[in-house]
């Protein structure tokens, strides 16, 4: 309790004891007088009930503030998280708190449910670096599309230079190949990951890091009279394996009981974000971690570890875990909540949760307000942990991390909304004091024309670029020099949309954007690459258009669209590449009827980007073209690494995967130097 609250509970106490010793006394006198009456044969007078209501109402009016006082916790110290005081965020005492916790918000937040949570691919982005080989040789590589320099995402791929390790989907393994002299291509050893189901990896000088799951068929408790018998349902577990790169020996490995859903690699610290599903069972995350020699243990969170927001709905549990590679030391804190999208530089790691306030729920008729919680922490990267910071409410939903980044302090955060549609920015900054998020400027009006929502967003310092679509495609560019008077600067319109946008040069004012054309009505006609330089005025696109013909139907899809780390993208090489995958279908008069015939054609195409072209039509090369064969069944190429060597031996090269194998590609000559074809598991044959 504070000082003021000891002063004020102090001077109550003094009153309410005043009054009681004043109604004590009446009620000892009166009884003294009631004696002597009787003693003397006088009547006994009784004082009336309006005397003692006033005799024993200052006492009970006393002695109820000091009891509200004590019980309210009105003048209770804040609660500390180091110099911070915690006006969100609040700790748990222990598992019924939680139990209570979750029971009642089902209950009074019937109009809350959370978005679907996409477990969506995860790719590494490693920047262009050099390595040096023997002699005067160097080699240069291009890594997958980081969002923050120094910050590793993960990925299916990822390349030293030297070595690369391709993680296919569905296979549980890792296929390591080594890259020689003139650029040949070896499979030197590919790794069986038993039971565990590869997202992605890491890599580091020392280590291969295996992100994954383990999944078990657990059956549902069921109603006899609603439920079928024999349902069951997929439980989850993350898993991670680190293995040393010298020997492939496991050095350690962690086991959750969380699914994990985002992570980062800066340095040698790893930061893991996960799901926890709310049952019957011990609430607390669970760890079980092996080391190098095979002893495991087992550890729990404890419950001050965990935290809870009142005003935020709580479904479920987002663990925030670290491991200090090396030294394989574990730090560990849970929210309630969910996480859909997050943002990290190296410094802070932002998450964002969208929920659903019901609160314009009127007489049955649909009427919600779509949310958004920001968390911020800091990052300890030489410990590898994580420290909460503050919380922040905006309106509307965040679609991917690229609505979020971070610029001198603040945070710049893009939302889109449905109900009505509308468009915002908000500039976010910590409070000193306190854990709160405060918004410091926002734009809520002008970004997209009616019912046009937000399809993609980029910043580069203090510009930010936000595309919005339904029949037209106005890219904004928005001025945030001035963090609290963000404002727009211009919109350049063009059929179709962007999916993603990447600042091609350091001030910002050329752009590659990556997303579909339209016609006029908004019709959707195929996928475009677009260069464009706002300064200028000028842009060049490409068009990869879903050709019918009579009986035919083609159409092409790229990973790249919903996921950028799908792109090979670097200015200092001038690259733009990206896979597709074309399937064609065609209705045939057969043996046994009329039928559909499918046919599947997967490609790796290569741009060249050049801002220099006196013409400005010739800004995006004309593609090349990496055929992988084709097949009556689905398959897709997943990425390309670019690596060259100068010297004697040199090279220039694109290595492209799928899960049928591998082909390599001489950029020099243009032609296909190497297939390596992979021995696909019995399920796939």
């Amino acid at each position: 309790m504070t000082v003021l609250g000891w002063i004020v509970l102090g001077l109550a106490s003094l009153v309410t004891l005043y009054f009681s010793f004043q109604l004590i006394s009446d009620v000892i006198l009166n009884q003294k007088l009631k004696q002597y009456q009787k003693n003397v044969g006088e009547a006994v007078v009784k004082p009336r009930a309006l005397f003692w209501f006033k005799r024993s109402y200052g006492a009970l009016i006393s002695g109820m503030f000091v009891l509200a006082t004590v019980f309210s916790q009105a003048f209770s110290l804040p609660t500390m998280l180091g110099d911070r005081e915690l006006i969100h965020a609040k700790a748990l005492t222990g598992e019924e708190e939680l139990r209570a916790l979750l029971s009642s918000q089902q209950t009074n937040y019937g109009g809350f449910w959370r978005d679907g949570i996409s477990f969506e691919e995860a790719v590494d982005n490693m920047a262009p670096g050099d390595i040096e080989t023997t002699g005067d040789a160097e080699r240069d590589y291009i890594g997958t599309n980081n969002q923050i320099e120094g910050v590793e995402e993960a990925d299916i791929i990822k390349t030293d230079g030297d070595y690369i390790y391709y993680a296919s989907r569905y296979q549980n393994q890792v296929r390591i190949f080594y890259i020689g002299s003139g650029g040949v291509a070896s499979l030197v050893e590919t790794l069986d990951l038993g039971d565990v189901y590869t997202d992605s990896i890491f890599l580091t000088e020392d280590y291969l890091v295996v992100i994954g799951y383990n999944y078990t068929m657990m059956p549902y408790a069921y109603d006899m009279a609603v439920d079928v018998v024999g349902w069951r349902y997929p439980a989850y577990t993350g898993s991670v394996i680190v293995y040393d790169r010298e020997t492939l020996d496991i050095a350690y490995q962690l086991q959750t009981d969380s699914n994990f859903y985002q992570y980062r690699l800066i340095g040698d610290a790893l930061f893991l974000i996960s799901n926890k599903y709310l049952g019957d069972e011990d609430p607390r995350p669970e760890f079980l971690e092996t080391d190098e020699e095979g002893t495991q243990t087992v550890s729990h969170l404890n419950y001050s570890d965990i935290y809870y927001f009142d005003d935020v709905p709580a479904y479920g549990m987002t663990v925030f875990t670290g491991i200090s590679l090396g030294s394989f030391d574990v730090s560990s804190q849970a929210f309630l909540g969910y996480v859909h999208q997050i943002y990290a530089d190296e410094d802070n790691l932002y998450t964002a949760f969208q929920y659903y306030d019901d609160t314009n729920f009127i007489e049955g008729i649909l009427g919600y307000t779509t949310k958004t919680q920001i968390l911020k922490f800091d990052i300890n990267v030489e410990n590898a942990t994580l420290d909460y910071v503050g919380q922040g409410v905006v309106y509307g939903y965040i679609q991917d991390q690229y609505w979020m980044d971070e610029y001198q302090d603040h945070l710049r955060v893009v939302t889109t909304d449905w109900n009505p549609i509308q468009n915002r920015l908000y500039v976010l900054k910590e409070s000193e004091t306190t854990d709160d998020l405060v918004i410091v400027g926002s734009i809520v009006e002008g970004l997209g024309k009616p019912n046009e929502r937000v399809f993609s967003v980029d910043f580069q310092g203090d510009k930010g670029y936000v595309v919005t679509f339904e029949q037209t495609d106005p890219r904004y560019m928005i001025d945030l020099s001035d963090p609290t008077k963000p404002y727009i600067v211009s919109a350049m319109e063009r059929p179709g949309f962007s999916t993603y946008l990447h600042i091609w040069n350091e001030t910002g004012t050329q752009v590659i954007g990556f997303g579909f054309t339209a016609d006029s009505n908004g019709r959707v006609t195929g996928m475009e690459i677009v260069a464009a330089d706002d300064t200028l005025g000028i842009e060049d696109s490409y068009q990869l258009l879903n050709q019918d013909q009579e009986g035919l139907w083609h159409y092409s899809y790229s990973e790249a669209s919903y996921n950028p780390k799908a792109l090979m993208i670097s200015p200092k090489h001038g690259i733009v590449a990206f896979p597709v995958m074309s399937w064609s279908y065609q209705y045939v008069n057969g043996p046994e009827g009329y039928e559909y015939t499918y046919t599947y054609q997967s490609q790796y195409l290569v741009f060249y980007i050049d801002f220099t072209q006196e013409n400005p039509e010739d800004i995006i090369s004309e593609p090349i073209v990496i055929d992988h064969p084709s097949s009556e069944y689905y398959f897709n190429v997943d990425r390309g690494v670019y690596i060259s060597e100068t010297g004697d031996q040199g090279f220039e090269m694109i290595y492209t995967f799928s899960n049928l194998g591998m082909i390599s590609y001489d950029l020099e000559t243009r032609q296909i130097v190497q297939t390596i074809t992979f021995e696909l598991p019995e399920w796939m044959k």
